[in-house]
């Protein structure tokens, strides 16, 4: 008999399916879309994330995320920086978003399309945006590919 367990299948399958994104008629309002399937649904569905600008600004300040990013950037030639900067950013909400996600999944999702509303889960998910800052800013890098600037290689694509 063996020891080892085998490897943890996830529960669910999470795409991004598109975001962030203002909401039209909310400019205070962003939103990204997920697809979510379960591994015992026939089919998935589309989990609509919205958060508030204020939120995301306190988060940003709680993680020091501006000072962060414009530090970890400096080897990304100038002309680029704007394109990666705004791009950080847009990764910073995404995760915000995918943990409110799980926040969203864990309390108990139904095989049905809905959108979670800005003010819902909040300091849960800040607390876990918190715990999980370090793996979220490191993802951050690797997503830029930041490593590649700091070797002298300029990645492809950006």
């Amino acid at each position: 008999m063996s020891l080892l367990s085998p490897p943890q299948i996830p529960l669910f399958r999470i795409t991004l399916f598109y975001g962030p994104e203002t909401i039209e008629g909310a400019s205070d309002t962003i939103h990204c879309v997920f697809n979510v399937k379960k591994r015992s649904w026939k089919g998935g569905v589309q989990v609509g994330i919205l958060i508030e600008r204020n939120q995301i600004q306190r988060l940003e300040k709680k993680l020091a995320f501006p000072s962060w990013i414009e530090k970890h950037l400096q080897v990304i030639p100038s002309d680029k920086r704007e394109d990666y900067l705004k791009l950080g950013y847009d990764l910073f909400i995404q995760f915000i978003c995918f943990h409110k996600l799980e926040t969203f999944i864990r309390q108990g999702i139904k095989q049905e399309n809905v959108q979670v509303s800005a003010g819902f889960l909040i300091s849960e998910t800040e607390e876990a945006i918190q715990r999980e800052a370090e793996k979220i800013k490191q993802q951050i890098m690797v997503e830029l590919d930041v490593e590649e600037f700091k070797k002298g290689i300029e990645p492809t694509s950006a």
